[in-house]
């Protein structure tokens, strides 16, 4: 029995193995499959482009999003094809699924990874040599926001044209900090519901003169700079418009760098005002100019000017008054404040030990101050006022030349005036009746008084022995006898209605060369004005002379003569005498008959002759 059991198991064996040869392997084929493309990580610019395997004929894809942050700014180029650009968000992992078709039934269906980089903010310097002005960059996606922690003067945005943009947004700034202070500023930018930040902390230096240079619109090479030792000494800003921010040290407080200046020029500027950073920091100033600016006033301050030797105001602005201060200005030498509408000046101002010049007309000034002969250097004065000058006048022993205007219905000068011994140019106006005695005493050369109240010239007037011009004008009758000892008259003008005689010996003026005595009473003219060998030009219209001498025509260089309105009866012959060198002759409105007149142009063919 158990070989039958033993015999039946081999043959199931048997039959087993026999099977198992014939039997045959059936493989089937793989369904159709299309990829969505590689995984791509580290993705910049929140842009991929995608790579899913090509669409064959009939076949149509599609892209979705499985997983990732989905907003606005997230979407397919075109989600139908492979090779679509997507958009994701900064710092987001995306799972993008591909699913093609075919025939209206699904054909595949794959994903793929992408990985975006995290938003990133970063803060540029493109002035790093700079110490308190920088011009910064942030990166900007949708928006950007400074924020800045510490006090700062000022953050401009510097986008030109296109949409405005709020300073604080701009991802391109001018910050203008101040000197050796801390700060803190952030750059945040924005993309979408993303952002980032980046910080920049620092502490400020000194100011530097390029960045004061920058705020005034101005090249480092500019012709209105001068250097000395590598510093700033000259700043010209005639006509600039920049020069306003001179007045807004808080919003360009760089200009305070600018602490070697010796020159500055403001003349014909948009300056508007005189800047306190002028006294604050200019100390090393030498010379200022404000002329054709609108200035209405001079801070305290300006007597901190030290050293400063020449100071020009004028035509513009309304400066009432000089402050008290002023008088510190111990260096000061030149002095010009024309047509200002200055009222006031301060007795401070008799302080200016070194003042040589002084031009104050043209402006409605009530008194000079009582100590003004105080000033030892002063050389020259011109200046008008409500008052008569003051009796200190006569201590200015190096005046060499006045001009002095008074509206006073009772003009005096000094009784010691004659003391100016330096003085040799002295222009006045005034009604001044009379002139001291010791006016004699000056050693002038060029003297003009005008006005309508001078009744006589001082006996000795002739001892003004170095006089070459004289204008003088008002109701004297004659001249003193010592008129004609004034050996170096060159220039004479004589202004007199009352005027009735010339001096007898006028001819003694031998280097006189203009001669002008109009509106007056003359009658007579003298026989030695034959003896004036120099005149080359005699105005006598509108007095009542009745004839003319025959030396009259012996003026060997005369080239004008003005004779009209007087009272000529007759012409004489003798003008023929003066045809070489007459080249102007008036003769119009007097007494002689026409034929006189037609007879004279005869006897000088090659002179202009005007007649009645």
């Amino acid at each position: 029995m158990p070989n039958l059991k033993y015999t039946f198991f081999v043959i199931l064996i048997s039959c087993l193995f026999a099977c198992k040869k014939d039997e045959k392997t059936e493989i089937k084929p793989a369904l159709p499959f299309a990829a969505a493309g590689t995984n791509q990580n580290d993705v910049e610019n929140f842009q991929v482009t995608l790579n899913a395997d090509s669409l064959k004929a009939g076949q149509t894809g599609k892209w979705t999003i499985e997983k990732g942050l989905v907003e606005s700014k997230v979407y397919f180029s075109s989600d139908v094809k492979p090779d679509s650009k997507f958009n994701g968000m900064p710092g987001e992992t995306y799972q993008l699924k591909w699913t093609v078709m075919a025939n209206g039934t699904k054909y595949s269906e794959s994903t793929v990874q992408v990985i975006f980089k995290p938003l990133k903010a970063v803060i540029g310097n493109n002035a790093p040599g700079n110490s308190t002005q920088f011009f910064l960059t942030g990166n900007k996606y949708d928006n950007g926001l400074w924020t800045i922690e510490g006090k700062y003067a000022k953050l401009l945005g510097l986008i030109a044209g296109g949409t405005v943009v709020p300073d604080i947004n701009s991802p391109y700034v001018q910050f203008q900090g101040y000197a050796n202070t801390s700060y803190k500023i952030t750059w945040t930018t924005y993309y979408g519901s993303k952002s980032a930040s980046a910080t920049w902390e620092f502490k400020t230096g000194n100011y530097l003169e390029k960045e004061a240079l920058y705020d005034l619109q101005l090249d480092p090479s500019s012709y209105r700079l001068a250097y000395e030792n590598g510093h700033i000494v000259k700043l010209d800003l005639n006509a600039s418009a920049a020069a306003w921010i001179l007045r807004d040290t808080l919003q360009f407080p760089a200009l305070q760098a600018l602490t070697h200046l010796r020159f500055l020029d403001l003349q014909g500027s948009s300056v508007g005002e005189f800047p306190k950073i002028i006294g604050d920091k200019f100390r090393q100033l030498e010379t200022l100019n404000f002329t054709s600016t609108k200035i209405s006033s001079i801070p305290e301050n300006i007597g901190m000017l030290s050293k400063l030797k020449q100071l020009i105001l004028g035509y513009g602005g309304g400066i009432y008054s000089l402050p008290e201060s002023f008088g510190d200005l111990e260096s000061l030498e030149y002095f010009k404040c024309t047509a200002i509408g200055l009222e006031y000046i301060p007795e401070s101002f008799s302080k200016l030990k070194k003042l040589k010049y002084l031009e104050a007309n043209l402006n409605p000034i009530q008194r000079l101050p009582s100590k003004i002969g105080d000033l030892s250097n002063l050389e020259v004065l011109l200046v008008s006022t409500a008052e008569n000058i003051p009796a200190s006048i006569s201590k200015l022993r190096n005046l060499r030349r006045m001009y002095f205007t008074t509206k006073t219905e009772n003009s005096v000068l000094p009784d010691d005036f004659g003391s100016l011994s330096a003085l040799d140019t002295l222009i006045m106006e005034g009604k001044y009746k009379e002139l001291p005695s010791t006016f004699g005493n000056l050693d002038l050369k060029d003297f003009q008084l005008t006005g309508p109240a001078l009744t006589a010239l001082p006996y000795n007037f002739g001892n003004l022995k170095n006089l070459e011009n004289l204008i003088i004008a008002g109701q004297f009758k004659s001249l003193p006898v010592s008129f004609t000892k004034l050996m170096k008259l060159k220039y004479c003008t004589l202004y007199s209605n009352e005027l009735e005689t010339l001096p007898a010996d006028l001819g003694n003026l031998r280097r006189l060369v203009y001669l002008h005595v109009e509106y007056g009473k003359i009658k007579t003219v003298p026989e030695s004005i034959g003896d004036l060998e120099n005149l080359n030009e005699i105005r006598l219209d509108k007095n009542q002379i009745e004839e003319l001498p025959a030396g009259f025509f012996n003026l060997p260089k005369i080239t004008i003569i003005k004779m009209s309105t007087n009272k000529l009866k007759s012409l004489s012959d003798d003008f023929g005498k003066l045809s070489a060198t007459l080249k102007t002759l008036y003769l119009y409105n007097n007494a002689y008959p026409p034929a006189d007149g037609i007879r004279i142009k005869q006897l000088l063919p090659t002179t202009t002759v005007y007649v009645n």
